[in-house]
């Protein structure tokens, strides 16, 4: 679950504990990655049909991971890409975060308004992490470093959601056409670039008609 829990990170203010994008784009970034991360760990492959691109979901055991269980367990036969991050959306995000303030990345502060219960907000505990993670996006974003499959994956994601320039600090157009560079290249072989290509392509999608029905 790296990529996604790296997503995660990247998402959240380390101060603050804020989300860095809306509350329609989070939730399906972190559920596109965790597809993803099921078609990576062969658990799944994307297969053309004549019309759409269907999620072929081939091994359904226990992965050892409580979120991929989850999706797996969840998904139905042969979604497409956009319906099983839909399908995903609302049930990823807080396992995901649970288990990063459990290892002690995050921390959780409850808040209240009014004596009613607002979304809570994720800090961070331990930056090491995130730093990494940071480091890495820039590494390949701004010096021009080969990502790896996993790099280029968080690249893609935080590109669906335009959120390169709200994790590393350099000018949001350079940025943008270096992360459509990344997001439409052959990093580690055809299956793997048409995977990343078509979850980048999903949560775009479900991200801006949110968005729109929502007025953000």
């Amino acid at each position: 679950m790296r990529t996604a829990e790296d997503l995660a990170l990247l998402l959240h203010d380390p101060d603050t504990g804020a989300p860095l994008v809306d509350s329609t784009s989070l939730p399906r970034a972190l559920a596109g990655a965790v597809v993803l991360q099921i078609v990576l760990d062969d658990r799944a492959r994307l297969e053309e049909r004549r019309w759409k691109t269907v999620l072929m979901i081939g091994d359904r055991g226990p992965t050892g991971d409580h979120v991929l269980d989850l999706a797996l367990e969840r998904l139905p036969a042969e979604p497409t890409p956009k319906a099983a991050i839909e399908k995903l959306q609302s049930r990823v995000t807080d396992p995901l975060l649970a288990g990063l303030v459990h290892d002690g990345a995050l921390r959780v502060e409850e808040r209240t308004f009014l004596g009613l219960p607002r979304s809570p907000r994720y800090p961070a505990a331990d930056r090491g992490r995130r730093d990494a993670a940071v480091a890495r996006m820039r590494a390949v974003l701004v010096d021009g470093v080969a990502p790896s499959t996993d790099d280029a994956a968080l690249v893609a994601l935080l590109r669906a959601v335009k959120a390169e320039h709200k994790v590393v600090d350099a000018p949001k157009r350079a940025l943008r056409d270096r992360s459509k560079v990344i997001a439409e290249g052959d990093w580690a072989g055809e299956a793997v670039h048409r995977a990343i290509a078509d979850i980048y392509g999903a949560v775009a999608a479900v991200a801006a008609a949110g968005a729109a029905s929502t007025g953000t």
